[in-house]
């Protein structure tokens, strides 16, 4: 070992195998793969030389130790055949595997300000970084696809400072490979060692690992700069850091600094109100919660818009700081007023196979909320529909396809954020594998850590690799990374993301990076309220890494809850400033604090065009219908000719309405069709009546009256309802499609994708996914053969049951 001057260092460069992760077990293996395929064996001892260097140097280094020759092609596929073996055996990896004090090192780094890169021979470094979370705090990436000179070769190290624009020898490198540390030394810079001193005799220090960076200062090597104390805008608490001038925030100078300033003047209590997300229902209300102390924001259900625009004005005229306005805006705009527009649903985008409709979905979502004065959509969903009984995502999430939730997830986000609306992608840590409701329980996600980073790690890590600025933290656990993260934690220890540190802190903002606002789902559900007393989970939220907490049933009590939280150090002081940090930083991302007056930020959409978005609904729909089942001959296209008598029944869920079935009729009878609509009796009608008869039309009241059956099934997931299946007529049944036989029959669900499983023997079915207008015209359009269908299912439609598919 040579003996290190003092050194200050400005920048730190680090290997990645052996340093960050280990992974060079993996690469051995494959390698004396690749050795016993060509007929010899690779012995322990020859994994040292194969660290450190690229993926044709090592190959060279195998033949050479068999004594082996192979020409150029047959090197080539060698190569690749290994690095395949190789990338199998790290699709596994998880934060789980980052080597002792990586994250912490580089957490500190950055906190000081000390620029990071990597510097590796791996072609393959990017997609570790993402896998183990780490990949936005570097500055600066340098591997296999950069440079093509193997270490001991300085290149790999001296274009890692040239990307970071700093002079090599204020560099400091970890490496844990001999070719690595004289590669370093030939740069220029402090080598510090990873591994054993007998070996990397060359190192000007060596350690056991990052875990023990600290005693390099004995030695002489430290870091330029110190931590960072803590600011307003920069607090730390639990190895998390607000950073304002990062992802997703991007705040400039002048940002920065209201949100510094705002944070000063903020007394503990006024601080303890910006934590709370309330519902906003009438002036009076909103006045009188503000008395009790002005919170955060505010969450807005659909009103004509003349309400909601003379509403949310009334919120920004009445707060001292400019108020957070959000909706649920899941489907475009309609979320925010009943006369903005649906652009369909997600699972209709979807069906259209185009990424770029979930884009237009959050444009529109945010053009028209913005211009209604909506600043933050709880959206997109980025649930996987992996479970066809879960009741809660269907028709709200993109599907069951990972890849495709995850692209149309980010597509969401973006199509939200480029037009000036906040996203908030839910619900953490991922929903549709239960088949309960978290509204009524606290539900669960069964996934191994290994499955649900392969399914829902993705899609979060891409949602906020795109910039998301916020994530909600629902009621429900992922007890296998709870365990992996707390070994030995009890069963009833086990919470919901939104109570559970481990899940929220540790997993979410320390392993994954994120460093934006987390709201927590509704708290009046019943996944939240029956794991322990409200005193005690209003504070808890917020010490779980929670920054808002979304509804209060008594807004003076939970306020006082909350307070109680900080006074006992439940939530410190730290964890309370950064908190209120992330809120302000999400109000000064949005523009909020640059608004002169509550119509800037309310304008109506008065002005606005939305015909295009309109267009886009219909396009979409058009584009979506989806021909699941079609085996009755000569059914479709309907024909007036053939079909002309039409019965409709419309087959409702909770909460909705026959408009899209009158809709329907209408759009028939336009097309020469006489469409009935079936008229049901008030509820509790057909008890004790006349089983398989009342209720519905039957016999020869059908059979000579009508020459085709039509069931628009009109059910969409709603909260607390624990089912999304078909229910027929009360006691009697009397509207069952029991004639199917002797008439043709079609089912059109325009809602949730799976009703096959209730109506197996129907011979044609279509799915609609959306009950909108446009999806009503685009329904009859497809039937009478003006259209074709070109929707694709994005789920498994006929729920799984073999005799759906007859």
């Amino acid at each position: 070992m040579t003996v290190a001057p003092p050194v200050a260092a400005s920048a730190a460069l680090f290997d990645l195998d052996g340093v960050i992760v280990d992974t060079a077990v993996h690469h051995f293996a494959a390698w004396r793969r690749t050795a016993a395929e060509l007929g010899f064996t690779l012995a322990d001892e020859d994994e040292e030389r194969l660290k450190g260097v690229g993926r044709m140097d090592a190959l060279r280094i195998v033949l050479e130790i068999g004594g082996v020759e192979v020409d150029e092609a047959t090197a080539a596929r060698l190569a690749d055949e290994k690095n395949t073996r190789y990338v199998d055996a790290i699709a596994s990896i998880t934060p789980t595997d980052l080597l002792p004090g990586a994250r912490e090192v580089l957490e500190d780094l950055r906190a000081r300000g000390v620029r990071t890169a990597l510097g590796s021979a791996s072609r393959n470094a990017p997609l570790i970084l993402d896998r183990l979370g780490i990949a936005g705090l570097f500055d600066a990436i340098v591997d296999g696809s950069v440079v093509t000179e193997a270490k001991p070769h300085p290149r790999v190290f001296l274009a890692g400072a040239e990307a970071l624009g700093v002079d090599p020898a204020a560099c400091l490198v970890f490496e844990d490979a001999i070719a690595g540390v004289q590669a370093a030394k030939a740069a220029g810079m402090t080598a510090v060692g990873i591994g054993d001193p007998a070996v990397l005799t060359e190192a000007d220090a060596v350690i056991p690992g990052l875990h023990a960076v600290d005693a390099l200062a004995a030695r002489g090597i430290t870091f330029a700069g110190r931590p960072a104390p803590r600011l307003e805008e920069e607090t730390m608490i639990t190895g998390t850091t607000v950073r304002l001038d990062a992802a997703p925030f991007h705040l400039d100078d002048a940002a920065q600094a209201w949100v510094r300033d705002t944070l000063a003047g903020l007394t503990v209590e006024q601080k303890v109100g910006q934590l709370f997300f309330l519902m906003a229902n009438a002036p009076e209300q909103v006045d009188a919660d503000i008395a009790v102390a002005e919170p955060g924001g505010w969450m807005r259900r659909p009103a004509p818009v003349d309400e909601a625009v003379s509403l949310n004005r009334h919120i920004q005229t009445a707060s001292s700081l400019p108020a957070l306005i959000a909706g649920n805006l899941e489907n475009g705009a309609d979320g925010a007023s009943f006369a903005a527009t649906q652009v369909g649903t997600p699972l209709q985008a979807a069906a259209t196979g185009d990424d770029s409709c979930a884009y237009r979905m959050g444009q529109v979502a945010a053009v028209e909320g913005r211009a209604l004065g909506v600043t933050w959509d709880f959206a997109p969903i980025i649930d996987i529909q992996s479970n066809v009984r879960n009741p809660i995502v269907l028709n709200r999430g993109f599907g069951s396809d990972p890849e495709r939730v995850r692209r149309m997830g980010v597509e969401f986000v973006r199509g939200l954020q480029d037009h000036g609306m906040a996203a908030s992608v839910k619900h953490w840590p991922g929903d549709g594998v239960d088949d309960r409701d978290q509204h009524l329980l606290t539900s669960v996600n069964t996934l191994s850590v290994e499955e649900w980073e392969a399914t829902f790690g993705e899609a979060y890590r891409a949602s906020i690799a795109a910039g998301a600025l916020s994530i909600m933290a629902a009621h429900i656990a992922l007890p296998a990374y709870s365990r992996a993260l707390r070994p030995g934690i009890a069963d009833e220890d086990i919470m919901p993301a939104s109570l559970a540190p481990e899940l929220t802190t540790e997993l979410l903002r320390e392993r994954m990076g994120f460093n934006g606002v987390v709201i927590t789902d509704a708290s009046l559900m019943g996944g939240l309220l029956m794991r322990m007393p409200r005193r005690d989970l209003v504070p808890a939220t917020v010490a779980a890494g929670c920054d808002m907490f979304l509804f209060t049933p008594d807004y003076a009590e939970d306020l006082a809850h909350m307070r109680a939280g900080v006074e006992s150090g439940v939530i410190s002081a730290a964890r309370l400033d950064e908190a209120v940090t992330r809120v302000l930083a999400l109000k000064a991302a949005l523009g909020l604090h640059r608004a002169s007056s509550p119509e800037e930020l309310v304008p109506g959409l008065d002005g606005l065009d939305t015909a295009a978005h309109r267009a886009w609904a219909r396009a979409q729909a058009e584009a979506a219908i989806t021909l699941v089942k079609d085996k009755e001959e000569g059914l479709l296209p309907l024909s007036a000719e053939r079909t002309p008598r039409v019965l409709v029944y419309s087959l409702r869920g909770f909460l909705s309405g026959t408009g899209p079935a009158e809709a329907f009729c209408e759009a028939l009878r336009s097309r020469g069709f006489e469409a009935t609509l079936f008229e049901e009796g008030p509820p509790g009608s057909t008890m004790f009546k006349r089983v398989g008869v009342d209720g519905g039309v039957n016999g020869a009241d059908l059979l000579d009256h009508y020459d085709a059956v039509i069931y628009l099934v009109d059910i969409q997931p709603r909260s607390n309802v624990t089912s999304a299946r078909i229910a027929w007529a009360p006691f009697t049944a009397g509207n069952l499609p029991r004639h199917i036989t002797e008439i043709p029959t079609l089912v059109v669900s325009l809602g949730s994708p799976f009703h096959l499983q209730d109506v197996p023997f129907v011979r044609t079915y279509v799915n609609a996914y959306a009950n909108n207008a446009e999806t009503v015209e685009a329904v009859a359009a497809a039937l009478t053969g003006e259209i074709a269908f070109r929707g694709e299912s994005p789920v498994d439609a006929f729920a799984g049951y073999e005799d759906a598919r007859w």
